[in-house]
C-alpha cells in the first residue's frame, strides 16, 4: 500500500498568508477609490462646476426660448441640485401654448427642459396684418397675435372676439387634423352661418352650433362630388349639394319673366282702352 503524502499546517500557512494579502491588498483598493471618489464629490459640489452653466430648451415651435427659460424660474449660477424642478415644470405648464414639460439635469452643469405645445389648428384675422391663433385645446390667444399670414392652419374671417368666437374654437378643437388640414378659409356671416372654402375646390356652407358634428361626413361626401361642377355643398344635419344655376338659363329666364310682363301689360293697356 502506498504512502499517502501528509501536508501538515506549516505547509499550508505561507499560501494563506498569500491569499489573506490579496483580500486585504483588494479590500484597501476598494477603501482608497471610494474614500478619493468621495474627495472628488465634495470638491464638486462645492466648486463652481456644479452651478448651472447651460439651459437647454427642446420641443418648443411658437414659444421663445427666453419665455420659456424666464417663466421657469431656473437661473445660471444657482447650483444644479438646488434647481427645483417641479417648479419649473409647473410655471412653464403656465403657458397658454405648454402642453407638457419635463426637466432634467444634465452633468455637469445643465438644466435640460422639454416641452410639447399645443397644435394650432386655426388662426383668426384680427384686422390689418394680424392673426390670433387658436389651439387645439379651444382657447383663444388674443394676446398672442403673429403679423404673418400662417400656412399652416385655416385662416377665420368676419369673427370677433366674444363667446360665438370661442364656441367655433372649442368646434374645430374636436376637429380631426385630416378635416381640418383640408380648410383654407372660414368665413362668419350673419345668424351663426359659416362658408368655408376647402384646398380641394369646395364651397361649404355651415353653421357654427354642432359644426364637428356636421363636419365629420365631409371627407366621404366630397368624395361624391363632381368637382368640375359649381355649387356650394351644405353640411348641416342632412348634407346636400347646392349645383350653381348655368348663367344661359338664367339669362333665358329672366328674357321669359320680361316677356311675360310685356305681355301683360299691353293686355291691360287693351282693356283701359275698350
Amino acid at each position: 500500500m502506498a504512502d499517502k503524502k501528509v501536508v501538515t499546517i506549516d505547509d499550508k500557512i505561507p499560501g494563506l498568508k498569500e491569499k489573506r494579502k490579496k483580500r486585504s491588498n483588494r479590500r484597501l483598493l476598494v477603501y482608497l477609490s471610494i474614500f478619493f471618489l468621495l474627495i472628488l464629490l465634495v470638491i464638486y459640489f462645492q466648486s463652481p462646476l456644479s452651478h448651472v452653466r447651460n439651459i437647454d430648451v427642446a420641443g418648443n415651435i411658437h414659444t421663445d426660448n427666453t419665455q420659456i427659460i424666464r417663466t421657469s424660474g431656473v437661473e445660471e449660477g444657482v447650483s444644479l441640485w438646488d434647481v427645483d424642478r417641479d417648479d419649473a415644470k409647473e410655471n412653464i405648464e403656465k403657458l397658454a401654448e405648454i402642453k407638457e414639460v419635463t426637466v432634467k439635469r444634465k452633468l455637469p452643469s445643465t438644466i435640460q427642459i422639454n416641452v410639447v405645445e399645443h397644435q394650432r389648428i386655426a388662426y383668426v384675422s384680427a384686422g390689418g396684418d394680424q392673426y390670433i391663433p387658436i389651439l387645439k385645446n379651444g382657447k383663444v390667444l388674443l394676446e398672442n397675435k403673429v403679423d404673418i399670414l400662417p400656412a399652416d392652419a385655416p385662416v377665420l374671417y368676419g369673427f370677433e372676439e366674444g363667446p360665438v368666437l370661442q364656441k367655433f374654437a372649442e368646434q374645430l378643437s374636436q376637429l380631426g387634423n385630416g378635416i381640418t388640414n383640408r380648410i383654407s378659409e372660414i368665413h362668419f356671416k350673419e345668424e351663426e352661418l359659416v362658408t368655408l372654402y376647402m384646398n380641394d375646390g369646395i364651397e361649404v356652407e355651415s353653421v357654427v352650433a354642432n359644426f364637428a358634428e356636421y363636419m365629420s361626413a365631409y371627407p366621404s361626401v366630397a368624395a361624391e362630388i363632381d368637382p368640375d361642377i359649381p355649387g356650394v355643398l351644405h353640411m348641416k344635419m342632412t348634407p346636400y349639394f347646392e349645383a350653381d344655376q348655368p348663367e344661359e338659363e338664367s339669362e333665358e329666364e329672366s328674357i321669359e319673366e320680361d316677356g311675360e310682363a310685356a305681355m301683360d301689360n299691353s293686355g291691360s293697356e287693351e282693356v283701359e282702352r275698350e
